[in-house]
C-alpha cells in the first residue's frame, strides 16, 4: 500500500511546476458563422469562463468550427477546422500565432520541438515546429486523418475517411517522419489512446451506406482494436453489434481502463479494462454525449451535450461510478476537452523523442526513446534521488511502487543531451 502524500511546500531550485485546475472546452460553433469559442472550467472554484479567446483578444472571433485543443509547454494549440487555422495562445490566452493549414482536426505533441496535426484537406499530417509555430513538412496518410496516439517512437494516425470511407491506421516513425507501415483495423477509425503497456487502442465506428432516400443499404460493424507497438501489428480486436457506431475513445490516468460512447442513435458510455476479453453490455453512464473527455488527475469523465446545436451547450462531470459530480453551461456545440498540466523551467537539451507513460502512473511506468538511453535518474519533489539506472537501450521499465505518491522528475540522458520529464504518481 502506498504511503500518503506528505504536504510539501519547498520548491525545487531547478524547475517550476504547477498542476492546472483548469479544464479547456472547445466549442465548435455553427458551421459557416465563425462563432466557435473556448471555455475554461475551474475545478477548484467550479466557475466557468466562456468566450475566453474573444475576451482576451479585443473581441476577435476564434473561428469557424473549433475542433480541438492541445496544451503544450504553456501554450494552447487550437485546431479551427473551417477557418484553416491552428490558433496558438499563451498562458494568458492571448493569440501569439496563427498557423495556416487546410482542415486541421487534432494535434499531438511528438517531442519538445515538434507536433503532428491531422489535416483532412491534405489527407495527411502537418508537421509543426513548436519553436517557430510554422509548418516544417507534411506526411501523406490515408483519407481523413483524425485522432493520433504516440508510443514507442511511432505515431498512430486514425484515417476515418473524411466524408467517405477508410479503414486504416498510418504508422509514422516520429524520428524520421517517414511512414513505417499501414494497418487495417476496421471501417472509419476515429480515436486512439495509449495504455499502461505502451500499446495503442483504436476505436472504429463502422460504415453505413445509404441510398438516395437515406434508406440503409449496408452496414459494417465498429471495432475496438489493440496495436502491439513493439511489432506494429494488430494483436487483438473485438467487434461491436451492427448498427452501433462507437466513438470518442479515452483512457484513465492509470492507463488500464478505456471509456467510449456506443449505441445507434441514442448512445451511452461504457468501460473496458485492457485485460477484458468481451465488450461490456452495461453502460456506466446511460446517456448520450456529443463529446467525451477524461481527467487523468481527478479520474473523472466529462461529457458534452450540444442540446439543439443552436443554443449554448452543457458539460457534465461524472465520477467513474456513473454519478454526476457537476454540470455547467459552455458555448455552442461543445466537442472536445483538454486537461493541461503546466510545467515550466524544465531542462530539455536532448533532440531525442522520449515518451514516459502512463502519466499519471500508479508507480510502474515505461520510458521509450528514439536514441539510446545512457542513464535515468528519478528525483522526488525535494530533489533527492530515489532511483538511478545505468543502461544502454532504447527503453526501460521503472518501478516506484515503494515510493510515496506525488510529483517526480525523470532525468533521461542520451548522447544528444538530457531531457527532464515530470511524472505524477498516484
Amino acid at each position: 500500500m502506498k504511503k500518503k502524500l506528505l504536504k510539501i511546500t519547498m520548491l525545487l531550485p531547478f524547475i517550476g511546476l504547477a498542476q492546472s485546475s483548469s479544464v479547456y472546452i472547445t466549442n465548435e460553433g455553427n458551421f459557416g458563422t465563425g462563432n466557435g469559442s473556448l471555455s475554461i472550467y475551474d475545478k477548484t472554484t467550479n466557475l466557468v469562463s466562456n468566450d475566453v479567446f474573444s475576451s482576451n483578444n479585443g473581441g476577435a472571433l476564434l473561428g469557424d468550427v473549433v475542433q480541438s485543443m492541445e496544451y503544450i509547454n504553456g501554450s494552447g494549440y487550437i485546431c479551427v477546422n473551417n477557418s484553416s487555422t491552428i490558433q496558438v495562445i499563451d498562458e494568458n490566452h492571448l493569440s501569439v500565432a496563427a498557423i495556416q493549414v487546410s482542415q486541421p482536426r487534432y494535434l499531438k505533441q511528438v517531442n519538445a520541438s515538434k507536433a503532428y496535426a491531422s489535416d483532412w484537406g491534405i489527407n495527411g499530417i502537418q508537421v509543426i515546429d513548436l519553436f517557430s509555430n510554422t509548418v516544417s513538412s507534411t506526411i501523406d496518410c490515408g483519407t481523413g486523418p483524425e485522432g493520433i496516439a504516440i508510443s514507442n517512437g511511432f505515431a498512430y494516425v486514425c484515417n476515418v475517411g473524411g466524408w467517405g470511407l477508410d479503414s486504416t491506421v498510418t504508422v509514422i516513425n516520429t524520428n524520421t517522419d517517414a511512414v513505417e507501415t499501414t494497418l487495417t483495423v476496421g471501417d472509419k477509425p476515429n480515436s486512439a489512446v495509449v495504455d499502461i503497456n505502451g500499446n495503442v487502442w483504436i476505436l472504429t465506428g463502422g460504415f453505413t451506406e445509404y441510398d438516395a432516400n437515406w434508406n440503409v443499404i449496408s452496414e459494417t460493424p465498429g471495432v475496438l482494436a489493440m496495436i502491439n507497438t513493439s511489432s506494429n501489428t494488430v494483436e487483438f480486436s473485438l467487434v461491436f453489434p451492427i448498427g452501433n457506431h462507437p466513438e470518442d475513445l479515452v483512457i484513465n490516468g492509470a492507463g488500464n481502463k478505456l471509456y467510449y460512447s456506443d449505441g445507434s442513435w441514442a448512445k451511452a458510455v461504457y468501460e473496458f479494462g485492457i485485460n477484458d476479453v468481451d465488450l461490456s453490455t452495461t453502460p456506466i453512464i446511460d446517456r448520450s454525449f456529443y463529446g467525451l473527455g477524461y481527467d487523468p488527475v481527478s479520474n473523472e469523465i466529462y461529457g458534452s451535450d450540444a442540446v439543439d446545436f443552436v443554443q449554448q451547450g452543457w458539460v457534465y462531470r461524472y465520477a467513474t461510478t456513473g454519478s454526476v459530480v457537476d454540470s455547467f453551461q459552455v458555448g455552442i456545440i461543445p466537442g472536445s476537452f483538454s486537461f493541461p498540466e503546466i510545467v515550466s523551467s524544465i531542462s530539455d537539451l536532448s533532440s531525442a523523442s522520449i515518451s514516459v507513460y502512463p502519466n499519471p502512473s500508479s508507480g510502474r511506468f515505461f520510458i521509450n526513446s528514439s536514441e539510446i538511453i545512457n542513464s535515468i535518474v528519478v528525483r522526488n519533489i525535494l530533489g533527492l534521488v530515489v532511483k538511478s539506472v545505468a543502461l544502454s537501450s532504447f527503453s526501460e521499465v521503472i518501478d516506484l511502487r515503494k515510493e510515496m505518491n506525488g510529483i517526480y522528475l525523470i532525468e533521461i540522458n542520451t548522447n544528444s543531451g538530457v531531457i527532464t520529464k515530470k511524472l505524477i504518481m498516484e
